[in-house]
């Protein structure tokens, strides 16, 4: 989470929030602004810091005294980790991962223990609540983000869909209450699991298909609960949102926040599509500069649930690599491969139903029970034909051999072979392809003395017919 650390001026230690969100974090001595200093020399609004398309920038806003990048005067430029900003006589760090100080407060009998991640304005906190002994999930707006108006009333709106919500693999909604800004959280429960995106790495790494197979089938489960019961509510899919946890039959197991306060403001203010963490999985209609909220936001989530999947399956971003703005175009006007033409492994009726979940138009998605609901079962029966063929072993040995119970003689038939001590060996299928065939001896009697009587002498053939006929 960016911040900017003041080393030297009357704010000296103090390190201010810088937002993701469309609007820009002002700087200057103005109350009113996002990181007011104490700094005369400082104009009311001195310089503004935005994240466009993945990449922080730094513009001047006309001040007195300039605004200095690394020293030098900038009217606009690109930010990085740990450049120097000077705004007046205050020198700032700008530290793009720097986790900011978590508040030393409770929230509805909930401690905060670190900061996860800052959104639209929103903070995201890991927190505990010592009374239920459970780990919790807080979202809680920044002093001063508060959205108000129309917008106050669609995140109320929401919060009361979440919390009707009841799914096993989606977190629920505890408390919410946004009367006035010092109760301005979101509280959620959590099965005390790790953000998706942490793991990711690892994950491709080291887990087999038949592991993301199953991480996939739970991810349709949560996409096809969401949209069946509180549609509202439905949004984009970040890995963020997504959690990682062992289950208790020692698979793994994924769950999802049943509401985000930051991912829906992001589709609301138009922050969405600058935001790194969702570049790889964000629809179409989410790509333009002035993208709002989309009339299907179920179809939204099946967009990005699929991309999700795709990369979980295939190792490879559904629209490969490049920068943010390349990547955004791409979703807009590329047509991905399909899953099973890089990876063969990857059942066919899967690459499909994802191929048609990512189509451009939003109304061509599947996101009903009846398309999505067969593919979970099929990859639910796959899984099971999987672990059969796991167990099965190609020959006998002989303490597995079982007496073959005696079945009656047909009419006409030899009579059995007596037993061996030793056992029988299986026939195994590179043996029955390097059978030669009949040989010599297994040709018939009568066979043997006519070739004689052909191809051989007269006494030759009255040889064999004392040997063979006496």
């Amino acid at each position: 989470m960016p911040v900017l650390r003041v080393r030297k001026g009357k704010n000296e230690g103090e390190a201010f929030a810088v937002f993701s969100r469309k609007l820009p974090t002002v700087i200057g001595r103005g109350e009113d602004n996002e990181i007011s200093l104490d700094d005369n020399r400082s104009s009311r609004r001195h310089a503004q810091v935005l994240l466009a398309w993945g990449n922080w920038l730094l513009k001047d806003l006309g001040s007195s005294n300039g605004t200095l990048l690394n020293g030098e005067k900038v009217d606009k430029a690109r930010l990085a980790d740990q450049d120097t900003v000077q705004v007046g006589n205050t020198l700032m760090t700008f530290e793009e991962h720097e986790e900011f100080p978590t508040p030393r407060r409770e929230i509805y009998g909930s401690q905060l223990l670190e900061t996860a991640r800052e959104e639209s304005g929103l903070f995201v906190y890991n927190a505990y609540q010592s009374a239920l002994d459970r780990p919790v999930r807080v979202d809680l707006f920044a002093s001063g983000q508060l959205p108000s108006g129309e917008l106050l009333e669609t995140v109320k709106s929401a919060v009361d869909s979440a919390s009707n919500l009841k799914h096993d693999l989606i977190e629920g909604v505890i408390t919410s209450d946004f009367s006035d800004s010092s109760k301005s959280y979101l509280v959620q429960r959590s099965h005390g699991g790790v953000p998706l995106g942490d793991q990711l790495e690892d994950l491709l790494a080291d887990e087999p298909l038949e592991t993301r197979l199953q991480l996939v089938s739970q991810l349709l489960a949560i996409t096809l609960e969401k949209c069946r019961a509180a549609p509202g509510i439905c949004g984009p899919l970040g890995l963020d949102q997504l959690y990682l946890h062992p289950a208790a039959d020692g698979r793994k197991s994924l769950s999802a926040a049943a509401l985000e306060l930051p991912t829906l403001l992001s589709t609301r203010n138009g922050s969405l599509c600058h935001l790194p963490a969702y570049t790889n999985y964000l629809p179409p209609e989410f790509c333009g500069e002035e993208a709002g909220e989309p009339a299907l936001p179920e179809k939204s989530m099946a967009y990005s649930a699929a991309a999700v999947s795709y990369f979980l399956l295939t190792a490879t971003p559904v629209m490969g690599e490049g920068d943010a703005r390349e990547i955004l175009r791409k979703h807009q006007e590329l047509k991905p491969a399909p899953a099973s033409l890089i990876n063969p492994d990857i059942p066919e009726e899967l690459s499909e139903l994802l191929s048609q979940m990512l189509e451009k138009e939003p109304a061509e998605r599947p996101s009903t029970a009846e398309l999505i609901e067969p593919v979970i079962v099929a990859i639910e029966n796959n899984q099971d034909v999987v672990e059969i063929k796991g167990d099965f072993r190609e020959e006998a040995t002989p303490a597995d051999v079982k007496p073959a119970e005696k079945a009656a003689p047909s009419p006409g038939a030899p009579p059995p072979l007596a037993a061996k001590s030793s056992p029988i060996p299986a026939i195994t299928r590179p043996r029955l392809e390097s059978n030669p065939g009949p040989g010599l001896a297994t040709l018939p009697l009568w066979a043997i003395l006519w070739g004689g009587l052909f191809f051989g002498s007269w006494k030759a053939s009255h040889l064999l017919f004392k040997i063979f006929m006496p």
